[in-house]
């Protein structure tokens, strides 16, 4: 597990801080000026100063020499890493325990830690949830809302540094990285194993998501050639695995929907350190450049939520019996996500999902929902979509989910939400009223606020320790959040 997290920040009672972690390493003891000189008193220099040298170094001479690429990208995150490490990261685990008593009023001596006041605290939120109209539960709740609000733009504020730095992955042209790929032998192997033949194999890392790492690989088996990718599991990152998105691409792909085709599922994490799957790689481009490209994927994406969802059963288990039990599956399954990646529970978190449990309602039938729609996460040639792409999030659900996500998270910097709305109405006939559509939102924003929190379990424990795993399970979900706090506020 994680240390704990109290609204989005690191902090555990007993337990240093990440920037106290990071400090510890080079702190000699109390510090001191010397001669205007940051030092310690062992005469190292001040921690500060070693983590500007870091991000100075990174920036006027690592970076420039890096081609575009993993390489560039992880030395951009370290720089913001650095940046994250000077910030003022003071053990304000006691202090914010304090204030929090006061706020919440008198709970068990138990309960008086910080893990148990926050467990008070999102205790207080729900109740209020169920019982709008007691003004005293109501102004109780307000109170401690209020607190736990400052904090987390308390938090906002220290993780900027990891936001600035964060590498996306808008839709670009990049040409696989050129770098050791450590998996090679062991596929080589595994594929003359199930090919039953000698084969030639060439593997190269692709530059793409956080879900998966994903190596393009070429093989050569008794004179015929196969061109796939290897999509491999991180350790569980955004709570998902392999093997359901896997069927449920196989599934479509079946069926003639633009899915690629998946050749082989491994569930041994022996082969690889990492359950896999295999799939052909499918020709096209997510750049876009034609709008009208965007328009076809829009109609696509409609015909995927009219698909029948029994289609996809053998990925995703048995279709709920109502829209409604879908919905509250959905948010039982995000809640267990971010519950099992870290120690504490987060009340502004638990407050919204409350709410939406009482108040999303479906604006149709259940479907098949790809979690994840917009650009980046297609390709297309002359024209035609030729593949969606990322199936990790998939379940059944609401369509309004996906348009939602795609219209207001996604491709927020293509267009705004009135432009978007436009076109799903124009080229899907899809119209969601403005409640609906901001409720939809929130239950997107309390999704990516609980999957993100995966990649800071990872980045914890070591399973990879890339700094932009660091900036998605801090910063990143830490705007989901604070942007899901804004919407239930206007709704409730």
């Amino acid at each position: 597990m994680v240390p704990a997290v109290a609204v989005g920040q690191l902090h555990d009672p007993g337990r240093p801080t990440v920037g106290q972690r990071f400090r510890s390493r080079i702190r000699g003891g109390d510090r001191r000026a010397a001669g205007g000189v940051a030092m310690t008193s062992t005469g190292r220099p001040d921690e500060s100063v070693l983590w500007r040298s870091v991000a100075a170094t990174l920036e006027e001479l690592i970076i420039p020499a890096l081609r575009p690429g993993f390489e560039r990208d992880n030395a951009r995150q370290l720089v913001g890493l650095c940046r994250y490490a000077q910030a003022s990261h003071d053990d304000v685990t006691d202090r914010r325990a304090e204030k929090l008593a006061t706020v919440v009023g008198p709970t068990d001596a138990e309960a008086a830690d910080l893990p148990g006041l926050l467990g008070t605290a999102a205790d207080l939120l729900v109740d209020a949830i169920s019982t709008p109209d007691d003004p005293v539960v109501r102004d109780r709740a307000d109170t401690v809302r209020a607190h736990l609000t400052s904090i987390l733009e308390e938090d906002i504020a220290e993780a900027a540094p990891l936001l600035e730095t964060f590498s996306g992955h808008a839709p670009m042209d990049i040409p696989d990285d050129e770098v050791d790929v450590p998996e090679a032998p062991a596929l080589r192997a595994w594929f003359a194993d199930v090919l039953g033949a000698p084969v030639e194999l060439t593997a190269s890392v692709m530059v793409g998501g956080h879900s998966r790492r994903m190596l393009s690989v070429r093989v050569t088996a008794d004179g015929v050639a196969y061109d796939l990718i290897v999509r491999i599991e991180q350790g569980g990152m955004f709570g998902t695995e392999g093997t359901s998105e896997a069927k449920v691409m196989r599934a479509l792909a079946e069926a003639g929907y633009p899915a690629p085709r998946v050749r082989w599922i491994v569930t041994d994490p022996e082969v690889l350190g990492q359950p896999f799957f295999v799939m052909d790689r499918v020709p096209g481009s997510p750049v876009i450049e034609d709008p009208q490209v965007v328009d076809t994927y829009i109609r696509r994406l409609q015909e995927l939520h009219q698909l029948d969802p029994a289609l996809v059963e053998n990925g995703l288990g048995p279709v709920p019996a109502t829209p409604e039990a879908a919905i509250s599956a959905m948010i039982d399954h995000w809640l267990g996500i971010y519950r099992d990646s870290v120690d504490v529970r987060i009340p502004l978190l638990e407050e919204s999902a409350e709410w939406l449990r009482r108040h999303l309602r479906p604006t149709g039938p259940t479907a098949i929902v790809h979690g994840d729609p917009g650009p980046g996460n297609f390709l297309h040639v002359d024209g035609e979509i030729t593949a969606l792409t990322d199936w990790e999030l998939a379940h059944y659900g609401d369509p309004a989910e996906d348009w939602t996500y795609f219209g207001a998270i996604r491709a927020r910097r293509m267009h705004d939400v009135a432009t978007w709305r436009a076109k799903f109405a124009e080229q899907a006939d899809v119209e969601i009223d403005d409640r609906d559509w901001l409720a939809w939102e929130a239950f997107n924003q309390l999704k990516g606020a609980c999957v993100n929190l995966t990649a800071l379990r990872i980045f914890t424990e070591g399973v990879s320790t890339t700094p932009n795993l660091l900036a998605i399970g801090t910063a990143v979900h830490l705007r989901f959040l604070n942007r899901l706090t804004e919407i239930v506020a206007t709704l409730r």
